[in-house]
């Protein structure tokens, strides 16, 4: 049974991965889930792996199974277990165990723009959903580590239980060709299925923003906004009203979340719009919780809420009536802010709003926005935030709708 991802180093179709990948070290992965643990295949598990993979009628429906030679075996878990050492490697091919017994093996392999999946399973072990729960431990490794967000897999046309199993990754079906010859039957010409799954359609959901996350989207500001303080409890305060600050109306916050991770949900990117003459209860928030700052806090204070309402203000001047004010928070994840800005930015030009405006400064990545289209409207040095040699700069930009 499985995908055909098993000794896929043979396999023409495999290519490179877009993303450049520096040199990782890999000697410590381990992946384990409610019932299995996922290690990297290994000459040591040579026996147990030419068990499953010389078995004629359960690898039946395999491009590359079954083995006929233990020496078949031995070739292909030395090229896995270099694969795993080398200085930038492609193909992950990770030995399935339960109760410590091994009881196959499941893999991933980076291709150009996606990354393709293959399980194969003992016999006895076959019907529990152990290939599902491998393989979904390693989409989401995949996914945080090398940031893949396409997956794709093969089988034969007549392996239900292969494709059964993609299905329940919630992935689809996307082709089915001809052309395909199994190792058991190599003239025999069979017909191919191929899945899909993308997990920024299948896995990441957009929704109103959750005033709760706040603090997730702190752990994205923090490092870059925290002002010098010894006084931790003082430093979040401040980096939460900066961020409330730019939560206007409910019904123009949102938020990009990820719905499985193990951990529980998480906030990907959050964008907050504002219309003019919107209002929000921030300065409120803030006089509540500074009451007890000491004086040199308090001017702290003052000095960010001068600066926000300066710049505020800049943005809200070019706009008119039928424009609307961006504030974006991004996560590390790779392309989380350009994912929810592509789900809402068609949704508010179909509300007949024409531009949209936001305001940033030299803390942030401001050149993203250059890089994807937004006009610079306005540049100018901010001095109260400046010091000798080091001006701090501050940007409008336009992106029409």
């Amino acid at each position: 049974m499985g995908g055909d991802n098993f000794g896929l180093a043979n396999d023409s179709r495999a290519g490179s991965f877009s993303l450049a990948n520096s040199a990782r070290d890999f000697s410590n992965f381990s992946l384990k889930t409610a019932r299995l643990e996922l290690v990297p295949q290994n000459i040591k598990f040579l026996q147990s792996t030419h068990e499953y993979a010389s078995d004629r009628a359960t690898m039946r429906y395999m491009l590359f199974l079954p083995n006929d030679t233990i020496e078949e075996t031995k070739n292909f878990l030395e090229r896995a277990q270099a694969e795993w050492q080398s200085a930038n490697p492609r193909d992950f091919e990770c030995a399935v165990f339960h109760d410590g017994e091994h009881i196959g093996g499941v893999s991933v392999t980076l291709l150009d723009g996606c990354a393709e999946l293959g399980w194969c399973l003992k016999k006895s072990a076959q019907g529990n959903g152990y290939a599902q729960e491998a393989a979904a431990a390693l989409i989401r490794w995949a996914n945080k580590t090398f940031g893949v967000t396409r997956f794709i897999a093969h089988c034969d046309s007549e392996n239900a239980p292969s494709w059964t199993t993609m299905e329940k990754l919630g992935m689809k079906r996307v082709g089915c060709t001809g052309g395909r010859y199994n190792k058991s039957a190599p003239t025999q010409e069979r017909k191919e299925f191929t899945y899909q799954l993308d997990i920024a359609d299948e896995w990441i959901t957009l929704e109103r923003f959750d005033m709760k996350n706040i603090p997730q989207v702190m752990q994205v500001v923090l490092p870059l906004w925290a002002p010098p303080s010894d006084d931790k409890e003082f430093v979040r305060m401040d980096v939460e009203f900066i961020v409330r600050n730019n939560i206007y109306q409910p019904r123009f916050s949102f938020q990009l979340t990820d719905k499985k991770r193990e951990s529980g949900d998480e906030v990907l990117s959050a964008a907050f719009f504002t219309l003019k003459g919107d209002t929000n209860d921030a300065r409120n928030w803030l006089d509540q919780k500074s009451r007890d700052c000491k004086p040199e806090q308090k001017r702290s204070l003052e000095m960010v809420k001068t600066y926000l309402e300066y710049m505020d203000k800049k943005a809200l001047s070019f706009m008119t009536g039928d424009d609307i004010k961006l504030s974006l928070y991004v996560s590390r994840k790779r392309g989380a802010g350009a994912a929810l800005l592509a789900r809402v930015l068609p949704a508010l030009k179909e509300k007949g709003y024409k531009n949209l405006y936001l305001w940033t400064d030299s803390d942030c990545n401001w050149n993203w926005y250059v890089k994807n289209g937004y006009e610079l409207v306005s540049q100018e040095v901010y001095e109260p935030f400046s010091e000798p040699g080091d001006d701090y700069k501050t940007f409008v930009f336009r992106k029409e709708l």
